[in-house]
């Protein structure tokens, strides 16, 4: 699998960016002059205009092999959308997309930070540690941000970890009576396809959960809510069969890179 490279910061573009939705309405024309527009979801597409400067040798390289490789718009490859939460169902931790621990009970919906009612309760029934966790469909050797926000009626801890192939890494927090964001940010020096992120609560615990994301970043962003689509293009191409390159001086390349993708 091939995938649109990352900066050497650990960011997939610079800002700002342009994010484009084009959506088909189909018209239907009667004889009497009446007109039906029906949307035609089948081809809805997404393009993404990413203005790169300051581009290092190894960044620059990195994007013309794949450019060659796809040999322009020909090629597929997998792109992460940089303002999007590249999990399902972010708040329906019920939903098959989210692999849960055979003893942990799930209740929604609780109020949330937002001031709604869309957070969840996990509760580890069991007498060891339980986890909830889903696999993104990218690279095992990015940078990324997972990030929820969580709180527990008696103050008790929560493991939030990611994992690519043979490589894991976890941290545990503190939570208590009010709503704290907690972030877990990293990168494995793995090529393994596909990364798991999830938390692990201890044996008794329960805790209240809401915003579950993963951005591929080190930082977190303001939380995007996704249900059965998510910021993971498989098929994702681009836009133009010549990428032009500029040099502005040593170590600093500019270009304009356009990525298209449909939505399924």
């Amino acid at each position: 699998m091939k995938y649109f490279p990352q900066l050497e910061s650990g960011a997939t573009v610079q800002y700002p960016l342009r994010k484009i939705r084009r959506q088909r309405c189909v018209v239907n024309s009667h004889l009497d002059g009446r007109r039906r527009k029906l949307l035609d979801a089948l081809e809805t597409q997404v393009e993404w205009e990413l203005a790169l400067t300051g581009l290092t040798s190894l960044e620059r390289g990195n994007l013309e092999t794949l450019f060659q490789e796809m040999e322009g718009r020909l090629g597929s490859f997998t792109f992460l959308d940089p303002v999007d939460n590249l999990v399902l169902w972010s708040e329906d931790l019920s939903n098959a997309a989210w692999v849960k621990g055979p003893l942990i009970e799930l209740t929604s919906p609780i109020a949330d930070p937002a001031g709604t009612n869309r957070a969840t309760r996990i509760a580890n029934t069991g007498a060891a540690a339980q986890t909830v966790e889903q696999v993104v469909a990218g690279p095992g050797g990015h940078h990324y941000c997972f990030s929820l926000y969580a709180r527990s009626a008696q103050e008790g801890s929560v493991t939030l970890f990611r994992a690519a192939g043979p490589a894991s890494d976890s941290r545990s927090y503190r939570v208590g009576a009010g709503w704290t964001r907690l972030t877990h940010s990293g990168r494995f020096e793995t090529s393994a396809d596909g990364v798991r992120f999830g938390i692990s609560l201890p044996a008794g615990t329960t805790v209240d959960v809401y915003g579950m994301q993963v951005e591929s970043q080190p930082a977190p962003s303001p939380y995007r809510r996704t249900t059965s689509r998510c910021g993971v293009y498989p098929e994702a191409r681009f836009a133009d069969d010549i990428l032009t390159v500029t040099a502005h001086g040593p170590e600093s390349y500019g270009c304009l890179v356009r990525i298209v993708a449909r939505v399924s």
